[in-house]
């Protein structure tokens, strides 16, 4: 849910305004019951983004949790996401902003009344955003940290001043960082920044069952192959991950695994036909929730830049990022075992953190175009036989 009216922006910030004064005394109060009741903290971290982001926000949760062990930690997410948490231990509880429960005007004023029944201690929006700073301060929570940048919308702007603590994000600076960072004003200076994600036992089973139907073995080279992304234009040609994956199978053996989301069927089913070789499509085996089970077999994981590539370098996968339009340095996948293809152009990079390009400037999109099936393959040998040297 975002507010995209532009009479809705003018009412939230007229009203923000005018009752200011008594949002101010709703904070004083909380204030004063938090130091009588002397209960453990509350913290709500709210993040909006897609799957990508949000694996990368995942070692906020640790943090908080591992500086804060008593705390009470809530995350307030968009619906489509919620599969990456329900494994994670250092949660709480999950918030789901729900568009059809919050709709419209009335929608988020019931969503902030259930934000502030909670009598939350801190707040943390990890990315700008005018909902991300309204919810907060409408809700009273006393402490409320937030990102800024000068990139963002002037609604969103103008609400960040309601943050009592701000942190403008840099461009070309890792946003996971930047999310850590956000975690100073808690008096949390030291931290690791490896992503996680959790598997289940139940989870566990499933991928172990699939791999057994499909005759699959752990010592095979599994390599997973994403064909889409969110965002069209960072997308690579169907026919080129075709060549990609029937060239892996002649030279290495490798044992191609389709992956991505069952609507995305139609695009992988384009790309079996178009490749000599055999290959399958886990598409409509595993959900959000289950996918990190069978991730952490692969021995390499091929993909644009999109929220399986996150998942799979949380998992400990080797990665090549065929990256396209993206600056690297805000986002990339971390460790030693990956590879990232990027043409040098004068007009890379185009697409950030704050805010990321959804179409070609130049209407050619040669960042992607240009990238060849052997670029693809060079980065993949690469990594291959420096992971067999590791062995």
């Amino acid at each position: 849910m975002k507010i995209k009216n532009y009479q809705e922006n003018i009412f939230f910030l007229i009203f923000t305004f005018l009752l200011a004064p008594f949002f101010y005394g709703l904070i004083l109060i909380n204030r004063s019951k938090k130091n009588e009741l002397k209960r453990p903290l509350k913290f709500l971290v709210i993040q909006f983004a897609k799957i990508g982001d949000l694996v990368c926000s995942t070692p906020v949760f640790r943090e908080i949790k591992k500086h804060y062990p008593s705390s009470f930690l809530s995350v307030l997410v968009i619906p489509r996401v919620e599969g990456i948490l329900i494994n994670n231990p250092h949660l709480d509880e999950i918030i789901l902003l729900d568009r059809e429960k919050y709709q419209g005007i009335r929608g988020i004023f019931k969503l902030i009344k259930e934000i502030r029944d909670r009598h939350f201690d801190w707040s943390f929006s990890l990315l700008p955003g005018l909902l991300n700073n309204l919810i907060p301060f409408w809700a009273a929570v006393p402490h409320r940290a937030a990102t800024t940048s000068k990139y963002t919308t002037k609604g969103a702007k103008v609400f960040s001043i309601f943050n009592n603590y701000r942190l403008e994000y840099k461009r070309h600076t890792l946003a996971l960082r930047h999310y850590l960072n956000l975690l100073r004003f808690i008096n949390i200076t030291k931290f690791s920044e490896k992503k996680e994600l959790f598997v289940g036992l139940k989870e566990e089973k499933k991928a172990l069952h699939f791999l057994e139907e499909h005759n699959l073995k752990k010592e095979d080279f599994l390599v997973g192959i994403s064909v889409t992304a969110g965002n069209k234009f960072k997308e690579w040609s169907l026919e080129k991950f075709a060549r990609l994956a029937d060239r892996l199978i002649q030279e290495f053996d490798a044992k191609i695994i389709f992956m991505g989301a069952a609507q995305e069927k139609a695009f992988i089913s384009q790309a079996q036909i178009l490749m000599k070789g055999k290959s399958i499509d886990s598409s409509q085996f595993f959900s959000l929730s289950e996918a990190p089970a069978l991730f952490q077999y692969l021995k390499m994981f091929i993909s644009v830049d999109t929220g399986s590539l996150y998942m799979a370098n949380a998992m400990g996968a080797p990665i090549v990022d065929i990256s396209g339009p993206i600056d690297i340095y805000e986002q990339p996948p971390l460790g030693d075992k990956c590879e990232i293809v990027q043409k040098k152009l004068a007009c890379l990079p185009c697409s950030f953190i704050v805010p990321p390009a959804r179409f070609c400037r130049k209407g050619t999109r040669q960042c992607i175009e240009d990238i060849t099936v052997d670029d693809v393959f060079e980065a993949v040998k690469r990594l291959y036989f420096s992971e067999k040297k590791k062995i």
